[in-house]
């Protein structure tokens, strides 16, 4: 079972779609940013499926390796 933390920091009263907000991962302790609720459903499915991606944590903030990143160590 996957565990997960979704914080709701803001919402657009005119359009219900229009959220941002935090999406944090317990098992892996990784923290992904969303701005939509669809950017949300994408986050999780990408989560939940096969080939997910590897992620690196750097002081309680993500990144993909997909993109450059200083590493602090």
């Amino acid at each position: 079972m996957e565990n997960y933390i979704v914080r709701i920091y803001r919402r657009d009263e005119n359009d219900p779609e229009k959220v941002t907000g935090m999406l944090e991962s317990v098992e892996y302790e990784t923290r992904e940013s969303f701005h939509s609720i669809n950017a949300l459903q994408a986050l999780l499915t990408e989560h939940s499926g096969p080939g997910r991606r590897q992620r690196v944590r750097t002081d309680r903030q993500e990144t993909t390796h997909t993109a450059s990143v200083a590493l602090l160590k």
